[in-house]
């Protein structure tokens, strides 16, 4: 009872935001993408392993590319802060109806990205929280109905896909789909 209120503050915080914003939407795929931003909870390390080698393998394609991780746990976080292209933040910086509020999560949904993928398999509005506000130009998540108002293209998550799975489909769409025209730069 107090999650569903907790989630519905959220959520009219969320609808309140974006009708102040207006955000540029269309299609770009991964080839035409400059900049890409990808969102993930970080729960475990291979996990974080697998989206480490997609940020290098877009990286290599002369992508610029910044991740930004929602870490459940308070030890991980430790473990990863090395990295430049990877920002994180935590539940201590999120309010109590679920709303970012770290300086680094307003940087990234501030950022022009041409794609935003995020790559969480399961609900989390944290991250629909700043997919949805983020003045990205092509957004990518899971499918559910309750997704259409955070993402321009959904991918339907089989209850037995894997993250490997999750990922491979991803790749698959954003390559295939074709775009009529170029995206604002």
């Amino acid at each position: 009872m107090i999650e569903k209120i907790r989630r519905r503050i959220g959520q009219y915080y969320f609808n309140k935001e974006r009708s102040r914003t207006r955000q540029a939407h269309g299609m770009v795929n991964l080839p035409e993408a400059r900049k890409v931003g990808i969102l993930y909870t970080l729960d475990e390390a291979p996990d974080y392993d697998k989206i480490s080698e997609f940020v290098t393998q877009l990286q290599l394609e002369h992508k610029e590319v910044k991740a930004l991780g929602f870490v459940k746990t308070k030890g991980l976080i430790h473990r990863f802060l090395p990295k430049l292209s990877y920002d994180f933040f935590s539940k201590k910086d999120i309010t109590w109806f679920y709303r970012p509020i770290h300086d680094t999560v307003r940087n990234f949904m501030d950022k022009e990205f041409d794609l935003l993928i995020d790559l969480n398999l399961s609900d989390s509005f944290p991250l629909k929280y700043i997919a949805g506000l983020s003045r990205a130009i092509c957004r990518v998540g899971r499918f559910s109905e309750d997704n259409t108002s955070y993402y321009d293209l959904m991918i339907d998550v089989k209850p037995a896909m894997t993250f490997d799975e999750y990922l491979f489909q991803i790749k698959h769409y954003l390559t295939i789909i074709k775009t009529d025209e170029k995206h604002p730069q």
